[in-house]
């Protein structure tokens, strides 16, 4: 088999998976996440179910790839954390130079587009609460091999779980203050920036009393 075989194979798979991406993205414009499909993103991506199923093991799995993606370039930026400093203070540091992806925000946008109602909302926010306890788990990980030799696992655990819970407990104080189908523009980057360095703060000054 050739490199340019293999090289147009693994083309082929990106633009697959980022043809169901698309397409979920697509619908969750015009309904609520916990109306569709995975045969609806098959048929918008037009990819067969048996594909769709190659690539993600259901929707939250996409939506957790988009979120993912985009915390991910962030914690590529940390780097090592200084011992001697606050891990949640470097981390805000981190957020200060840089802005996370509009791409990232425009999703969560649009998937809180239409939960209007009791139901919607209900299931939406435990999707969401799912997903970033999954980015926690991922986060513990990697926060362990950035944390010196030794550092108490639950020490590790406990900070992954908390700025983890930082960013979703930001993004529903963001969404609070959004209009509907409002655009993500730097504005709205810097305001969910704003509510994501209000809510590390409370963590870093150990939830201190107002």
């Amino acid at each position: 088999m050739t490199q340019t075989t293999v090289s147009r194979r693994e083309l082929n798979k990106v633009r697959t998976r980022e043809s169901i991406i698309t397409a979920l993205r697509e619908l969750v414009g015009e309904r609520p996440v916990d109306q569709v499909t995975v045969d609806q993103i098959a048929a918008t991506a037009g990819v067969s179910r048996r594909t769709f199923f190659n690539y993600f093991s259901g929707v939250p799995a996409v939506i957790s790839e988009v979120i993912g993606a985009g915390t991910e370039r962030l914690v590529e930026a940390l780097g090592p954390l200084d011992e001697g400093t606050s891990p949640v203070e470097q981390v805000r540091a981190l957020l200060r130079r840089v802005s996370l992806p509009g791409e990232l925000l425009d999703w969560l946008a649009v998937l809180n587009l239409h939960a209007t109602d009791r139901h919607a909302s209900e299931s939406l926010l435990a999707l969401e609460r799912s997903i970033w306890a999954d980015k926690g788990a991922w986060l513990q990980h990697e926060l362990t091999s950035r944390l010196p030799a030794g550092t108490d696992d639950l020490y590790v655990a406990t900070l992954a779980t908390t700025i983890m819970g930082c960013f979703a407990a930001a993004e529903q104080s963001w969404l609070a203050g959004r209009a509907p189908g409002a655009p993500v523009d730097a504005t709205a980057v810097a305001a969910f920036h704003g509510e994501l360095d209000r809510a590390l703060a409370h963590a870093s000054a150990g939830w201190a009393a107002p």
